[in-house]
């Protein structure tokens, strides 16, 4: 709310409506991505209607076993979850589909961690390796009958390291929703880059993501200035 009332005003946000709207909405931005040629991990949307023993099959068939099973409003790995069989996949969309009409069915990419390419106005602010806590798969897991999540280590890098090909994919999947400040979540996978989703106004914590580029509160400074 306090952003839009700034936007609406006529300030300069890093979080702009629009960017917000497309980035809660996982389907909206999926369907982005297809649109313009964003490479991204192969995904199926599907309707509460179509939660039935033949139409899971097929999904198996295209994406394989198991697969990421995600509610279109999701953030800090909430709501994401592996299904390897009917069974699971009944019981978690059953869950999901209570949040929505629809759901967000995508291929199981294992990493050993995602790239995080921070954006602001078409430029690349920072870049970091979110790692996958030992024997998860994803980021953020929560803890076994604890509502508290545990975390994977942030690795930072310069931008200057990071390679050219995953900084213009970032930047291409970022200037599809806006010019605000976005996280780019990223797998590597033989050499390609796939997009994981694209969230607006990302966590920068003191010592992580701001850690090799000494630069990245100024040039959001001058941003909000400009």
């Amino acid at each position: 709310m306090v952003s839009k009332t700034a936007w609406e005003h006529g300030l300069k946000v890093v979080d702009d409506p629009d960017s917000i709207r497309i980035c809660a909405n996982k389907i909206h931005q999926y369907k982005l991505f297809d649109r313009f040629n964003i490479p991204h991990i192969q995904t199926i949307f599907l309707g509460r209607e179509e939660l039935y023993r033949r139409r899971i099959q097929e999904v198996f068939e295209v994406l394989g076993k198991p697969v990421v099973i995600k509610a279109p409003y999701t953030n800090f790995s909430k709501y994401v979850e592996k299904a390897s069989c009917e069974a699971s996949f009944r019981k978690v969309a059953k869950r999901f589909f209570r949040r929505s009409d629809f759901i967000v069915v995508q291929r199981f990419t294992p990493t050993s961690f995602d790239w995080r390419i921070g954006v602001l106005n078409g430029q690349v602010l920072y870049a970091c390796k979110y790692m996958m806590p030992r024997g998860t798969w994803k980021h953020g897991v929560k803890r076994r009958g604890k509502p508290s999540f545990i975390w994977g280590r942030t690795i930072p890098l310069k931008r200057c390291n990071v390679p050219q090909k995953l900084k213009e994919i970032a930047v291409k999947a970022c200037s599809i929703i806006g010019r605000g400040l976005y996280g780019v979540d990223v797998k590597e996978v033989n050499g390609d880059y796939l997009v994981v989703e694209v969230n607006d106004n990302p966590t920068i914590l003191s010592g992580y993501e701001d850690r090799r580029d000494k630069d990245v509160y100024e040039k959001i400074i001058r941003y909000l200035a400009d």
